[in-house]
């Protein structure tokens, strides 16, 4: 009969830093989508030219994928299964808005693109051992 391996390595930590960063991106794409919510007009000056961005769409976005990202977070740390694939899916969902905002922040919207990376990485790969901790 074969066992199941309840070896628990050091990839452990780096679904517990991805787990953080969901939750930390969750709490900063909440704040955006309520700051744009709650402004008129959200006026953007990039490279001498003026934006001016639709506030309720992308407040929402923001405010939905924020609450999403923070909810997947903490089942991730739970180590919950549905938890790792809702920080799979959610992960990439950041990724693709951060590529709509790379015009108009570059260095916050690669930075967080590097992030999602690699919390997808550390959840796809390793993601699994979070449940052996429990």
């Amino acid at each position: 009969m074969a066992h199941a391996s309840t070896h628990v390595t050091g990839w452990t930590g780096w679904v517990t830093f991805a787990a953080i960063m969901l939750i930390v991106s969750g709490i900063i794409n909440t704040f955006y989508g309520l700051g744009s919510l709650f402004s008129q007009n959200w006026f953007l000056y990039v490279n001498d030219q003026i934006y001016v961005v639709d506030s309720s769409t992308g407040g929402w976005t923001l405010l939905v994928l924020g609450l999403l990202l923070f909810v997947s977070g903490a089942l991730l740390m739970a180590g919950n299964a549905f938890g790792r694939a809702m920080g799979i899916l959610v992960a990439t969902l950041n990724i693709i808005v951060n590529f709509a905002y790379i015009s108009i922040a570059p260095a916050w919207a690669i930075a967080a693109i590097l992030v999602n990376a690699l919390v997808l990485y550390a959840i796809g790969a390793h993601g699994s051992e979070m449940k052996k901790l429990q």
